[in-house]
């Protein structure tokens, strides 16, 4: 009887690796899905059950704006009742054959990613997009809703290879204060 092929145990690491790095790729294109149907949005808010610990997957609550204002509630048993604004075919494309138009797509593309290591991909919704409400559920022993920005994330500046200091700070200048003689 031939042996079982064997491989190491390094090629699980390797495939969680992957799919790591795949469940961050994959979450700013849901993030900007949703700034295109919500474009005040600022956040998408996810919760996870406070009564049932054994049922741990994030449902989706709402879209807020800058301010914490709801801009639209989000049902997490709404799959098929209600579709999501529509999205440039450019942008559709990238869900493939999912409809981003479907809360409950958008809810299982997140729940996939969320459970390959809850709280690893999703963090807590800052407190000033709380409701009072969602505040005093938590004081009370309630969970933390989490938070998915759909603004993009601010551009690192150009910096100076010399000293280090944004490019805008050098007012203009084009050498370096530091003593030396080689352009920025």
């Amino acid at each position: 009887m031939p042996a079982p092929l064997l491989v190491p145990a390094s090629v699980l690491d390797d495939a969680l690796a992957k799919a790591f790095a795949a469940a961050r790729s994959v979450l700013p294109l849901i993030a900007a899905t949703l700034r295109h149907q919500f474009p005040t949005g600022a956040y998408l808010v996810l919760t996870r059950p406070s009564d049932d610990y054994e049922d741990d997957c994030v449902e989706l609550d709402s879209v807020r704006d800058a301010d914490g204002k709801t801009v639209q509630e989000l049902s997490p048993y709404g799959s098929g009742t209600y579709r999501l604004p529509g999205v440039p075919e450019d942008l559709a494309a990238l869900w493939g054959n999912h409809d981003p138009c479907d809360p409950g797509v958008v809810l299982d593309l997140i729940q996939r990613i969320d459970g390959l290591a809850p709280y690893e991909f999703l963090d807590f919704l800052p407190e000033e997009m709380r409701t009072a409400e969602e505040i005093e559920a938590e004081n009370d022993g309630g969970r933390t809703p989490l938070g998915l920005p759909l603004a993009p994330p601010e551009p690192e500046p150009k910096r100076c290879a010399i000293c280090l200091t944004p490019i805008a700070e050098h007012a203009g200048r084009r050498r370096c204060q530091r003593p030396t003689t080689t352009y920025c």
